[in-house]
């Protein structure tokens, strides 16, 4: 699995083990080492131990967990509150807190049959998350923001265009801007003079980072998703987007990955998915988060690192494969691509 970043955790056995009988009361049996977060056996089951530095809204993310189990979606792991209720406590400066482990296989190698009960449950946890809203001011509030955020990257990026200083090691950093503008663009121009429609985009608790390794098949072959610290209110194509973009590429970007997992979205959800929401699930698919977020780490940054380069040179590159599927998908051509959808999901077409 992986974890959201500075989840890892660095103590030895013998303080893990003390601090678990001290905050849970639990008896620890053994413990083993998963990509270093501690997976804690204990006589009560078996735990995830993770730092929550990152996490000082855990309280809101363990509430919003609670509430998608109570509505009926109960594959989903809880956070495991202290002896004092809260879900997380301090030692030596750094928070800690624990969630149940999920049992499962990664779905990383599945095959394209499971699309369609990937996005039934994903239909499920938004129908159980319904209601679960954080703060206006919250940084997990981005619904409706989406214009906005891709008006201040084209901003940024022209910014870092302006300002850009060679540097003989990173001859690919001219490209990486150009690839960057070009996607800012497409994302937006799929999104433009929305902001009357908005209404017709349904916002909800999303995952935020479904990817295969945070979707499990349990023993009785259950869907599960896991690692759900990255919980955002957004559009609801914001999710569909996040399965396609991780899940699509081993499919060469077949578009029946797209239709089958949709499909299987829309046959569980109370409400189809509109024409606008088609559009900001390509307005996702152009620049995702991910994109986003390592740009501003590396041409953001006053002192951009190797790493940084090299990482987000890495994912742009991987990225140039999905450009058969905005061929496909043009902003000039997207209602009828939606349309066409809507016949296969009703199975007029094979």
């Amino acid at each position: 699995m992986k974890h959201v970043r500075g989840q890892k955790v660095f103590l030895s056995d013998a303080d893990l083990t003390s601090l678990i009988y001290t905050h849970y009361g639990l008896t620890v049996h053994s413990i083993e080492r998963v990509l270093a977060i501690p997976k804690v056996h204990t006589d009560q089951g078996i735990f995830g131990f993770k730092n929550a530095n990152e996490l000082k809204d855990l309280p809101f993310v363990a509430h919003c967990i609670e509430w998608v189990k109570q509505n009926h979606f109960a594959c989903i792991p809880s956070v495991l509150p202290c002896h004092n209720g809260q879900v997380y406590f301090e030692y030596k400066n750094e928070l800690y807190y624990m969630e149940e482990w999920a049992k499962g296989g990664d779905i990383l190698f599945a095959d394209l049959s499971l699309c369609e009960r990937i996005g039934a449950a994903l239909a499920h946890f938004h129908h159980a998350s319904e209601g679960a809203v954080p703060p206006p001011d919250s940084s997990r509030m981005e619904y409706g923001s989406r214009t906005h955020k891709l008006n201040g990257l084209y901003q940024n990026i022209q910014k870092w265009k302006a300002e850009y200083k060679p540097v003989p090691e990173w001859n690919f950093e001219p490209w990486m801007l150009e690839v960057l503008e070009k996607r800012c663009r497409l994302a937006y121009s799929y999104i433009q003079r929305m902001e009357e429609e908005h209404g017709e985009v349904k916002g909800v608790l999303c995952h935020g980072s479904l990817h295969q390794r945070n979707i499990l098949l349990d023993a009785d072959d259950k869907i599960y998703f896991i690692d759900v610290e990255s919980l955002v209110f957004a559009e609801r194509s914001y999710d569909l987007a996040s399965f396609i973009h991780y899940y699509a590429p081993s499919f060469n970007w077949n578009p029946a990955v797209i239709y089958r997992f949709i499909k299987g979205y829309q046959e569980h959800s109370k409400q189809s998915l509109s024409f606008n929401e088609w559009k900001f699930l390509f307005s996702f698919l152009a620049f995702p988060r991910r994109i986003e977020s390592w740009c501003h780490r590396h041409f953001g940054s006053l002192t951009p690192s190797e790493s940084t380069y090299f990482k987000l040179l890495g994912i742009l590159v991987h990225d140039q494969t999905k450009e058969s599927l905005f061929t496909q998908f043009r902003p000039d051509i997207l209602e009828s691509s939606f349309q066409l959808f809507h016949e296969m999901a009703k199975g007029r077409l094979g």
